[in-house]
């Protein structure tokens, strides 16, 4: 595969981020604002639709308005299916780690509960959804669709439209849970003895047992557990990180994908990718990467001062004024 143009590929530390790189890339002519095909490598679909507290139909086509809403309202595996529902991407394909591994494409849908752009669920098209979504009984409003496939490295892909490249590290060695951080919020005495002596406390008789409150060093703290069911079962050793990152590469070069634009999450700070091999993982990862692509590397810590101050860049470019072909 020859190295024919620059494709900007943008560091990001956890995975929400991304939504704001991809629409950063509609703004600047690199993507569609609509109609893309997100290639999913990591260790975990990230297809959760969770509850927003502010509607996401209500978000304006302004970059420092979509940062600050990608920190306030997305959850690390809560990004994709809002980027769906906006249209940014209709196709998904997640990419698995095993070989032979490849399903069937579906034909899903998002749609909006009561057309409000704050809960979102997902599913299965059949025969009779479209007119289910159309009845004017059906509580579920505004919808896309699109469609979704899991392949493996053995598989065959091509992607007709403008393909984003999202890679989070995770994939390559993954401790499966928030096992190395730390996971605590100081609260107040008065909120710890509400906690410890209220056996009906919102918090503790919540469906999963997450939160516990102890008196610490200094102060008062609510922790949160993830129960795992294999701790640390994941972590691999350097040289299966090579050899997953040389099987990934020769699966991109095999199949010739020609990414317009490419995000690297590296969940190092939620614990996905173990503090001690993040860094390597990066850089073995660029190198390859690198090999294929004339690369031009930027990182999230660079947009904070212009879209996370009072900087603003004025633009309010819609999803219609810039479709790239």
């Amino acid at each position: 595969m020859t190295k024919t143009v620059t494709v900007p590929l943008f560091i990001i530390e956890e995975h929400h981020e991304a939504f704001f790189i991809w629409n950063y890339g509609y703004f600047n002519g690199i993507i569609n604002p609509v109609g893309n095909t997100l290639l999913h490598v990591d260790s975990h679909a990230d297809m959760e639709s969770g509850w927003l507290n502010s509607s996401i139909d209500e978000l304006a086509d302004d970059l420092k308005e979509i940062y600050t809403y990608v920190y306030q309202e997305f959850g690390i595996a809560s990004f994709i299916i809002p980027a769906i529902y906006r249209g940014i991407v209709n196709n998904y394909t997640f990419l698995s780690r095993y070989d032979d591994y490849s399903d069937n494409k579906k034909n899903k849908y998002v749609a909006s509960y009561k057309s409000e752009g704050k809960l979102l669920k997902t599913g299965e098209v059949n025969n009779l959804l479209r007119l289910q979504l159309q009845s004017a009984k059906n509580q579920w409003g505004k919808y896309q669709f699109y469609s979704y496939q899991e392949i493996g490295l053995g598989s065959k892909f091509t992607a007709s439209q403008p393909l984003i490249l999202d890679i989070d590290l995770d994939y390559f060695s993954c401790d499966n849970a928030l096992t190395s951080v730390e996971k605590k919020i100081e609260i107040t005495e008065a909120a710890y003895c509400d906690f410890i002596n209220n056996k009906y406390h919102p918090f503790r008789i919540m469906p999963v047992a997450a939160l516990t409150a102890k008196k610490g060093a200094g102060g008062y703290y609510l922790h949160y557990i993830e129960w795992q069911e294999l701790p640390n079962q994941k972590k691999v050793s350097l040289s299966l990180i090579n050899k997953r990152i040389n099987k990934f590469i020769d699966f991109l070069e095999q199949n010739n994908i020609q990414p317009i634009l490419i995000d690297v999450c590296r969940s190092r700070l939620s614990g996905y990718t173990p503090i001690d091999q993040w860094k390597y993982i990066e850089n073995r990862l660029i190198q390859g990467l690198g090999k294929l692509y004339n690369l031009n590397i930027s990182r999230i810590s660079e947009f904070d001062n212009v879209y996370g101050g009072n900087p603003t860049n004025g633009s309010n470019r819609t999803r219609s004024d810039k479709i790239k072909i």
